[in-house]
């Protein structure tokens, strides 16, 4: 055989092979499980986005407290009662006593 016989049934069974684990690779079945998607869960407090909101929540959070809407709120921006509100809402979270009485306790003993 001359040698460019030889280079030319090496170029074609490589091409050959090429092709049949193409076509294998494509036929084969996926063995992974499939992948689902689930509804997306809404989150556990979210936060109000708008002002009248925001003022709503606020208010709420100051009443659970004893507390009125201080004067001059109305000046506030849209941003400074949202943080006011968050501050609010985490001094009237529950401390960790109230959720689960004896958290505090020493584990060793």
């Amino acid at each position: 055989m001359t040698r460019r016989r030889v280079w030319g049934l090496a170029l074609a069974a490589f091409a050959a092979g090429g092709a049949l684990t193409f076509v294998m690779m494509s036929v084969q079945e996926d063995e992974t499980p499939p992948v689902t998607v689930g509804a997306a869960r809404p989150a556990a407090s979210p936060v109000p986005t708008t002002r009248a909101e925001l003022v709503e929540a606020w208010t709420a959070e100051l009443e659970d407290a004893g507390k009125e809407l201080p004067e001059g709120w109305d000046l506030l921006t849209t941003d400074e009662i949202r943080g006011r509100y968050l501050h609010q809402r985490m001094v009237n979270a529950p401390s960790a006593e109230d959720v689960d009485p004896g958290m505090d306790r020493r584990v060793d003993g």
